[in-house]
């Protein structure tokens, strides 16, 4: 055999070792208190994402965000209906009246 076969043999026999041994260690279960098959936290809080009966906390959050824009604008109308009386034209015309 030549140095060039015994290369070839070494280097496909390492490479062999390294992912069988990758494949034995590759997924492990234990020490993981999230995981899917972990009773005891499925069983301490079945719903997680969930912060009412019907809704996540970021839809309350969504909701939050909505009703705090339609009343800001609200505000801003009232202010411009107010103190700026936008709500209407002026009732002043640019032509004189005769008498």
């Amino acid at each position: 055999m030549n140095t060039s076969t015994k290369r070839t043999i070494r280097t496909l026999a390492t490479l062999s070792g390294a992912a069988l041994s990758m494949t034995l260690v590759g997924c492990s279960s234990s020490g993981s208190s999230m995981h899917a098959g972990d009773v005891g936290a499925i069983r301490g809080n079945p719903s997680p994402a969930m912060h009412t009966l019907a809704r996540r906390s970021t839809d309350r959050s969504n909701d939050f965000a909505v009703s705090k824009d339609t009343n800001m604008r609200m505000i801003y109308h009232d202010i411009d209906n107010l103190i700026l009386y936008t709500n209407r034209p002026s009732h002043l015309t640019s032509f004189p009246k005769k008498h």
